[in-house]
C-alpha cells in the first residue's frame, strides 16, 4: 500500500492499497503542481513494470491511467520536467526476494512521456547484470543512476553511471578493488555541484566522485550507510546529509568538511528532502 501525509501537520490520509495482482516498488514522484502522482508498480506474476498515474482529489489518490511496456522491475522514478519521467528499470523478475531471470535480465534507464507513457529514450549498460535502481537529477538535465550487481562476487564492476539525453550511459571511474569496497550495492545517490555521493549499506561506506572527470575522490567508512539528500538550512550553503542504519547522520560539504551526530532512529536507504514551510 501507499499512504500520504501532510508534511506540515503530520496528519495521515487514507491508505491506498495496491491492486490485487500488483506490487508497489517503493518510489513515486509528484508533478510540479502536486496534483498528479506517478508510482513504480509491477505485475506479481511477471514483474512487468507499470507506472501508475494517480490524481489527488481531496485526501484520496484516484488512479486515472497506467503506462507499461518499458521493462521488468522498475524501481525509482523521477521527474526530469513536466513532460518527461525517467525510470531506473532494474530488469529483475522476482518472486518475493528471489531473482528468477539473472541470465536474461535487461536493466535500462528509460525516459517516458508524462502525457502518453511513450518511451522517449532507452539506454542500457554493457553488463546486463547491473540492475539500475536509484536516480538523481543534475541541474543541467543529466541523470545519475546507481546499480546493484547480480553477477559473480569477485567482479569489481562500476556501480554508478551518468547519462545525457541522446548519448550512451557513461560509467564513473574507480579501480576494480575500489568498486569491490561497495560490495556490489549502491543504495542512494545525490548530486551537489560537481560531485555525487553514493551510499552502500552492504559495503559500510559511501563514495564521492568528481563529475568533471567522473573520477572517484574518496571512499568514506560509515556502517550501514543508507540515505543521502542535499539540502540547506539557516542560509547555509547546500550540503549532503547521509544517514546510517546505526542512527548516525553525516553532514558533508562539497569541499569535504564533515560533521556527524547520533540519532535514535535506525534509518533505511531512502531519504527525501522536504522543503521548509513557513507557518
Amino acid at each position: 500500500y501507499m499512504q500520504l501525509f501532510n508534511i506540515t501537520t503530520g496528519v495521515s490520509y487514507p491508505i491506498t492499497p495496491s491492486m490485487p495482482n500488483r506490487y508497489f516498488y517503493g518510489h513515486g514522484v509528484f508533478s510540479s503542481d502536486g496534483l498528479t502522482l506517478y508510482t513504480t508498480e509491477g505485475e506479481k506474476e511477471t514483474s512487468q513494470g507499470v507506472i501508475g498515474v494517480y490524481q489527488l482529489q481531496g485526501t484520496q489518490l484516484i488512479k486515472v491511467k497506467e503506462f507499461s511496456g518499458f521493462g521488468i522491475g522498475p524501481h525509482e522514478v523521477i521527474r526530469v520536467d513536466d513532460t518527461t519521467l525517467v525510470i531506473g528499470v532494474g530488469g529483475v523478475h522476482t518472486k518475493g526476494r528471489v531473482a528468477l531471470n539473472l541470465e536474461s535480465m535487461k536493466p535500462a534507464l528509460v525516459y517516458l512521456s508524462t502525457s502518453s507513457g511513450e518511451v522517449l529514450e532507452r539506454v542500457g549498460l554493457a553488463d546486463h547484470k547491473l540492475s539500475i535502481r536509484h536516480l538523481s537529477l543534475m541541474d543541467d538535465g543529466r541523470v545519475l543512476c546507481g546499480q546493484q550487481y547480480r553477477g559473480e562476487p569477485e567482479d569489481g564492476v562500476p556501480l554508478v553511471a551518468v547519462h545525457r539525453r541522446g548519448e550512451a550511459l557513461q560509467q564513473l571511474n574507480a579501480e576494480p578493488e575500489e568498486w569491490l569496497r561497495f560490495n556490489h550495492y549502491i543504495a542512494s545517490i545525490a548530486v551537489l555541484g560537481e560531485h555525487v555521493v553514493a551510499t552502500s549499506p552492504r559495503g559500510n561506506c559511501y563514495g564521492v566522485w568528481n563529475l568533471k572527470n567522473n573520477q572517484l575522490v574518496e571512499i568514506a567508512s560509515l556502517a550501514d550507510a543508507s540515505g543521502v539528500v542535499v539540502s540547506s538550512r539557516d542560509n547555509l550553503l547546500p550540503q549532503w546529509h547521509i544517514s546510517s542504519g546505526t542512527g548516525k547522520v553525516i553532514t558533508r560539504s562539497e569541499n569535504g568538511e564533515v560533521v556527524s551526530h547520533q540519532t535514535n532512529v535506525m534509518w533505511d536507504n531512502h531519504w527525501s528532502q522536504i522543503p521548509q514551510t513557513v507557518i
